[in-house]
């Protein structure tokens, strides 16, 4: 059983959870014929974004991820 808390489900493929640590993850649907999850801790500067933001936020982070997976080098599997 995961103890992840899911705070936002997107209709366009992402979620915001917060994990069994407390930090923030956005998990991302990416890719075209073979689509995989891949997921993101939010940096403190992207965590502050998204209590102000919200959605707006979010959504602008899982289109950057989206365009590029590996996202920096800071992605990860599920």
């Amino acid at each position: 059983m995961s103890r992840e808390v899911v705070l936002y489900h997107s209709p366009r493929l992402y979620r915001l959870l917060r994990d069994v640590g407390g930090d923030l993850v956005i998990e991302v649907v990416v890719g075209g014929i073979a689509m995989r999850a891949v997921r993101v801790r939010l940096a403190a500067q992207e965590v502050a974004c998204y209590e102000r933001e919200g959605a707006s936020f979010s959504d602008r982070l899982a289109a950057a991820i989206v365009a590029e997976p590996g996202f920096h080098g800071r992605a990860y599997d599920p």
